[in-house]
């Protein structure tokens, strides 16, 4: 059978979103630069300012479309999939096929292996992510140190470099994705052990703590709110199902 996800579609598009929505900012930055040394022509100034207040107001639009309503829906609808896939109800009309990779029958324990398959997708997709962010995030920093050790460089293009590094989304949005790396590598260790120690075998105590793992990886993606890359996730597919294939295999699941 050849694999099938609809719910793919919502993510697309917060995949373009967000893609623009990066364009926009770093033109913003641009034009904010300009606006400084163009201060000596006034037309220009102005015209580029006029350019600056419309490319940020699309930002602050397009970014937040993306946060507050595109992301959060795709998350949603992945969520009811993972549900309508661990217990046999068909919730909405999207389909999926082969996305989750497990043989267990429906029902709680198969709602755990498969959070414990997202786990691990999710920990090794942002980690690659982060080793990207990491160089950014470093040579920004390292950028804007050296500015404020050239002697006679203007105090206020030192500000801008300072605002877009400081009080924009970039350190934020790189401490997310750090936080929502360890959390789920930690999450899949316990998941881990949850199976090396019970098994399959399904009572009380095992459903509320795979229950509890369960809530604790939806609650920490949806509260990061980041938005994995699927150009890394394609990169290491096949690389990631190897290694989830043979989990299952020492872990019998």
């Amino acid at each position: 059978m050849d694999r099938i996800d609809t719910v793919d579609e919502y993510f697309q598009l917060v995949t373009k979103v967000n893609k623009w929505s990066a364009y926009l900012f770093w033109f913003s930055v641009l034009c904010s630069c300009l606006s400084f040394f163009t201060d000596k022509s006034p037309l220009l100034n102005t015209g580029i300012n006029i350019i600056f207040i419309i490319v940020t107001v699309a930002y602050f639009i397009l970014s937040n479309w993306m946060s507050l309503s595109l992301l959060r829906e795709a998350q949603g609808k992945r969520r009811i999939h993972l549900l309508s896939n661990a217990l046999g109800v068909k919730l909405d009309d999207e389909h999926t096929q082969l996305f989750y990779n497990n043989s267990q029958k429906e029902s709680l324990v198969r709602l755990g292996v498969n959070v414990f398959e997202n786990t691990l997708f999710t920990w090794k997709v942002t980690a690659e992510m982060a080793k990207t962010e990491r160089v950014k995030l470093a040579s920004y920093i390292l950028f804007f140190i050296l500015l404020t050790l050239i002697n006679g460089i203007n105090i206020n293009f030192i500000s801008i470099i300072a605002q877009t590094v400081f009080t924009t989304g970039l350190i934020v949005n790189g401490i997310r994705l750090e936080i929502l790396r360890s959390s789920c590598k930690q999450l899949f260790n316990e998941f881990r052990q949850v199976f090396l120690t019970n098994g399959t075998n399904s009572n009380k105590k095992v459903s509320a703590t795979l229950l509890n793992l369960v809530f604790k990886y939806e609650t920490t993606v949806a509260s990061m709110g980041v938005h994995t890359s699927s150009k890394v996730f394609n990169r290491i597919n096949s690389k990631i199902s190897a290694e989830w294939e043979k989990i299952k295999l020492n872990l019998n699941l």
